[in-house]
């Protein structure tokens, strides 16, 4: 293996050790809070929590432009060059585009709150939660500019203490708000979440001016409008998305007749992308500003997406066996007994993982890339599918149909990414990397096939068995590319002096 390629491997291990220490916190953090909130809300109230949240997504992807990642990539691109005052400027029109784009926000959810109560719940009883929220758009929306600063610059330790000081404090007052006001805190308790995020994000970005320039209006607009236009490109497709999703949860939901089974989807999501996603989060922080910087060379793109989806491979596949050990007994610690047939859309659903690790890295190309019109397809693609496969295969599967929807989703878009990006980038999978999703695909399927053919305490010792496999497999795998043990040893005694 060339030093480049090493090098590349420890720089990705690095970075998800800070940003999965970080994610492990937070997870950790979450599951105290979400057994809480479990418990303060139930099932019901975990449906309604799932519904506002999408019905601001929408409203975030309407007035939004995906400002966070498209604001990222521009500090990443001006991060690394000679003349600071490039990245001051860039950061002066960010802040600019933030006010603006919060305050737009804000009035949109003014305007529309009662027709947008009726949408969600049905009735305009929650009115006031929609006109709340205007405030919470805004506050989001200047915080979002104060990390993309943090995330553009790939300082990478203090990102990871922001993140984790903003979810311990969240959690605490998430906890007591839900505690004192049940089903009504939801609103108080997202509005409460966005402060404390601005506040952490101001404190770890005071270095960096934020003074707002009082350019004219024409000024603004030709600097900003590169920006907009690629972000409303972005937004398009998230407004897309949330509007799929927004529908699936409706159609889950029966106008109120089936929030249990909304709830079970919601525990579903949160624990494919809240927790195992927390592996793909740690290394997305460091992972786009590493590829928004050699865009420009598919050469090195080709290298660092597999690179990278061999590491997200090495990671994932353990944790996957091991879910589907643990799955049930977490579900009833994490919230309640009410919420175990949550298990039977992750007997499919968790294989979807796997395939989820070779689509994460390879999605990001044609992002990094700037291709509008690619970008737009591919994720348009995906939206209308999740939404075609969830609806078709629930009326006929219930649960269990949900779960076969994630996996074939996955699938299909999987195949349909690589041909995208190899027809337009010229992108290939090394052999390595195409060894390790075989074996990694081999061991998920064995897991599905353990747990449908065999009774409980036999599932239990051959999952088990398959994850020590899995993990010696994966330690083998991971020692090849960076020398583990050696690697290990150095880090220890680099802190230790």
């Amino acid at each position: 293996m060339s030093n480049e390629n090493s090098k590349s491997y420890r720089s990705i291990v690095k970075a998800t050790g800070v940003f999965g220490s970080m994610q492990i916190f937070r997870t950790l953090v979450g599951i105290v809070s979400s057994k809480f909130v479990a418990v303060y809300l139930g099932p019901i109230g975990f449906g309604l929590l799932s519904l506002l949240t999408n019905a601001v997504n929408i409203i975030v992807a309407i007035t939004n432009f995906e400002f966070l990642t498209v604001a990222t990539r521009e500090v990443a691109l001006v991060s690394n060059l000679d003349d600071d005052s490039q990245l001051s400027k860039t950061i002066a029109l960010l802040q600019r585009m933030s006010v603006f784009i919060g305050v737009s926000g804000a009035i949109v959810c003014l305007v529309f709150s009662k027709g947008l109560s009726v949408l969600t719940f049905g009735d305009t009883e929650k009115q006031h939660w929609f006109m709340i929220l205007s405030f919470y758009l805004l506050i989001t929306s200047i915080s979002n500019a104060r990390m993309a600063v943090l995330q553009g610059v790939n300082n990478i330790k203090t990102l990871a203490i922001c993140n984790s000081i903003a979810a311990l404090i969240t959690a605490i007052g998430t906890i007591v708000i839900y505690y004192f006001l049940r089903i009504e805190g939801i609103i108080w308790a997202m509005i409460y979440s966005s402060i404390v995020m601005f506040l952490v994000t101001y404190y770890f970005t005071r270095q960096h001016k934020f003074t707002i320039n009082l350019f004219g209006f024409k000024e603004f607009y030709n600097n900003a409008s590169p920006i907009f236009k690629f972000g409303f490109f972005m937004s398009i497709n998230l407004i897309l998305g949330q509007i799929c999703n927004f529908s699936i949860k409706l159609y889950l939901n029966d106008n109120g007749a089936s929030s249990q089974v909304l709830g079970f989807y919601e525990v579903s999501t949160v624990i494919l992308i809240n927790y195992l996603g927390m592996i793909f989060n740690a290394m997305s922080y460091d992972f786009y500003p590493k590829l928004t910087f050699v865009s420009a060379d598919n050469e090195k793109v080709k290298q660092l997406v597999n690179n990278q989806i061999e590491i997200a491979l090495i990671l994932v596949t353990p944790a996957i066996v091991f879910l589907y050990l643990a799955a049930p007994f977490l579900i009833e610690l994490l919230y309640t007994k009410e919420f175990s047939s949550t298990f039977l859309i992750l007997k499919v659903a968790l294989f979807s993982v796997i395939l989820k690790a070779v689509i994460f890295p390879l999605g990001y190309i044609v992002l990094v890339k700037g291709n509008k019109k690619l970008f737009f397809k591919q994720a348009l693609f995906s939206d209308f599918l999740n939404f075609f496969l969830s609806i078709v295969l629930y009326k006929y599967y219930g649960l269990l149909g949900l779960g076969i929807a994630y996996f074939l989703n996955y699938a299909i878009y999987a195949v349909y990414v690589y041909k995208l990006v190899n027809k337009h980038y010229d992108f290939l999978f090394v052999q390595s990397c195409r060894k390790l999703i075989m074996v990694s695909l081999i061991i998920g399927i064995l897991a599905i096939i353990i747990i449908y053919s065999f009774e409980q305490l036999y599932t239990y010792i051959l999952i088990s068995i398959l994850f020590l496999i899995s993990v010696v497999y994966s330690y083998t795998e991971l020692n090849q590319r960076i020398d583990f043990k050696d690697y290990i040893i150095k880090k220890i005694r680099r802190n230790y002096k």
